[in-house]
């Protein structure tokens, strides 16, 4: 009976698209707009001189804009695949949501510590004192900590979010798919066979 409803379920799959896999992909692309919405509504202004341009304001801020609207439009394309069981669109998924693990330590860890080497110096979850700010704004021109402690949580959280949806549509997707394309070869081998 259980092997019954086993073959019964792939046979389903013929008929019915993988709505989850979709669905958690625009998940994944709401997150991703609630980060870039809280990027580009912050004032990347220095902390304490405000004449100095900082790096927010300069060619890391484009790079940004360009690759969310290809993420946004990878998302949407991979949402319909995924959703007719196309495997190539599960593996992009997988990527995409490498990609959203990466930009963690670009946008939020310049902004809040000035980069990665700063953040383990003056520790990830401290403050950092202003007069810090000041010295490395004179030596380097940048400000770091243009952000604060709550902002990083909360892009950081949704950057980690829309990773996590993107992989968990992308396995879903590529299992189902595999399950579907093997029901599909042993329809067809016993098709041959009669």
């Amino acid at each position: 009976m259980s092997m019954m409803n086993g073959s019964a379920k792939r046979d389903l799959m013929r008929y019915k698209k993988n709505s989850i896999a979709a669905i958690l992909t625009y998940f994944a692309i709401i997150c991703d707009c609630l980060f870039f919405v809280s990027v580009y509504s912050s004032d990347f202004g220095s902390v304490s001189n405000a004449d100095k341009t900082v790096l927010f304001y300069q060619w890391l801020i484009g790079i940004s804009v360009v690759f969310n609207l290809l993420f946004l439009l990878a998302g949407f394309l991979s949402s319909e695949g995924v959703k007719n069981y196309k495997l190539g669109y599960s593996f992009l998924l997988m990527i995409m949501g490498a990609a959203q693990v990466v930009r963690i330590f670009i946008i939020p860890v310049l902004a809040r510590f000035g980069g990665i080497d700063k953040m383990f110096e003056n520790g990830i979850f401290n403050d950092i004192p202003e007069s810090f700010a000041a010295a490395v704004l004179e030596e380097t021109g940048r400000s770091i900590g243009i952000i604060d402690q709550g902002k990083f949580i909360y892009m950081v959280c949704c950057l980690l979010a829309s990773a996590a949806f993107c992989i968990i549509a992308g396995v879903i997707g590529f299992i189902k798919s595999t399950t579907l394309k093997s029901y599909m070869n042993e329809l067809s081998k016993r098709g041959s066979k009669t």
